[in-house]
C-alpha cells in the first residue's frame, strides 16, 4: 500500500487531482488536513496564526498520520491533501517513515492559483494565497514538483498514479 502526499498552495488542484486517483484504485482513502484541522472548532485558528495556528497545524498532521497508518494498515492506498512547510514535511517523513511514501509538490503559475482561486468560494485573502504559494516555492524535501498550470486533472493524474 503506498501514502501519496499532494501538497501546494489554495487551488493548486489537490483536491479535484485526489478524487480521480482515488477512483483508479481498488481501495482509496483521501485525508484532507484542512478537515482534520477544523475538527477543533473552538478555538480554530490558521497555520499562519501565530503560537496556536502552530501548534494547530502540528496536531492535524499527527492526526493525519494515525488516520493514514490505520487505513494502510488496513490495506488501502491512501492521498493526503496539505499545504506543507519544512516542519510539517520533515513530520509526515517521520511519522510515516516504515510506509512507502511519496511527497508531490502542485505548483502552478501564481497567475494560475490567483485565477483558480476567484472561481472558488472565498475562504482566503488574497494576501494568504500570495502568502502560501510562496512558502511552496521556497519548500524542499518533497519528491517530486509538478507546474500543473498546463496540465488537465486527467494527464495530473495519470502522472500521479501510485501503482
Amino acid at each position: 500500500m503506498k501514502i501519496l502526499i499532494l501538497t501546494g498552495p489554495a487551488g493548486a488542484g489537490k483536491s479535484s487531482v485526489a478524487q480521480i486517483l482515488a477512483k483508479k484504485r481498488e481501495v482509496c482513502a483521501v485525508i484532507d488536513v484542512d478537515t482534520v484541522r477544523w475538527m477543533l472548532l473552538q478555538p480554530h485558528r490558521a497555520p499562519w496564526d501565530g503560537e496556536e495556528g502552530r501548534r494547530q497545524q502540528i496536531l492535524g498532521v499527527k492526526n493525519a498520520c494515525l488516520l493514514a497508518s490505520n487505513f494502510v494498515q488496513n490495506n488501502s492506498d491512501v492521498v493526503i491533501l496539505d499545504v506543507l512547510s519544512q516542519e510539517t514535511l520533515q513530520l509526515y517523513k517521520k511519522e510515516l517513515a516504515k510506509f512507502d511514501l511519496k511527497i508531490v509538490l502542485l505548483l502552478p503559475t501564481f497567475e494560475e492559483i490567483q485565477k483558480r482561486n476567484k472561481m472558488r468560494l472565498p475562504c482566503i485573502t488574497e494576501d494568504e494565497i500570495a502568502l502560501l504559494h510562496k512558502s511552496q516555492e521556497v519548500l524542499q524535501g518533497y519528491d517530486e514538483k509538478i507546474d500543473n498550470t498546463n496540465l488537465s486533472l486527467e494527464d495530473l493524474a495519470a502522472r500521479l498514479n501510485l501503482s
